[in-house]
């Protein structure tokens, strides 16, 4: 159950919608599924006031339509000078299985205290240090801005910090419920002999939104997080002119 929660939504993204000023609010509605299990998830991005925002992921998951648990994560963060910076981060995991994670960020000291159930840790940031969500609007608006192969982040993850890293692998037009998608591919680097993958679209018209995730893991398991509905910036997202 965790595993298929953290895999579909964790990794979870030519567009004048990333402003340098402001980031661009959105709600966004998708299709998980893995192993008999199927899940419907949300992603929010709301403006709270001048230069801080909230960003926050809901996942719902059944087996023969009957709920067997629920996924909350949320960022805090200021949009400053075109970087984002992390205030508060939360995890929680509740039905079959149960788990609660934060993270406070204190930038004054450059410390950040990270919690996992009754254990906490203190660890020091770097000036680009994310939390677990977070990195992903980091990464739309790199992906959108610059023309790179490759993309890296640090986050906290637990006691420690966590280093990722994408790669682009170009552009293709994916089918939708909303008509086809102009997106650009990624996928995530893993160390060397991994087994796991992640791919990964953003929709290259409407602020690089997170489209859809495929992800096979160790075992072979397939998990799959797809684009439903959204709405960006106010407007409702459709597909290119056939």
């Amino acid at each position: 159950m965790r595993l298929f929660l953290i895999c579909a939504l964790a990794y979870a993204f030519s567009s004048p919608a990333w402003a340098a000023d402001k980031l661009t609010e959105f709600s966004a509605y998708y299709d998980a599924s893995t192993n008999g299990i199927s899940g419907n998830a949300e992603r929010h991005l709301i403006k709270l006031d001048k230069e801080r925002y909230r960003l926050n992921i809901s996942l719902e998951a059944k087996v023969a339509g009957v709920e067997i648990g629920d996924l909350e994560q949320a960022s805090e963060l200021l949009y400053v000078d075109s970087r984002i910076q992390p205030e508060n981060y939360s995890y929680q995991v509740s039905g079959l299985s149960s788990d609660v994670e934060s993270v406070s960020f204190n930038w004054d000291a450059r410390v950040a205290l990270s919690a996992d159930g009754d254990q906490s840790w203190t660890v020091a940031l770097n000036d680009h240090t994310l939390d677990e969500l977070s990195y992903q609007l980091a990464l739309a608006i790199d992906v959108a801005s610059a023309n790179q192969e490759y993309y890296d982040y640090e986050t906290v993850d637990g006691d420690t910090l966590d280093q990722l890293r994408f790669r682009t692998l170009g552009d293709e037009i994916i089918d939708t419920p909303l008509g086809q998608l102009r997106c650009i591919k990624l996928e995530r680097v893993r160390e060397e002999g991994s087994n796991r993958a992640t791919l990964i679209w953003l929709a290259k018209d409407w602020g690089h939104l997170l489209t859809k995730i495929e992800q096979t893991s160790s075992s072979g398991l397939r998990i799959k997080l797809d684009l439903t509905n959204a709405i960006v910036e106010g407007q409702q997202v459709t597909g290119i002119s056939p």
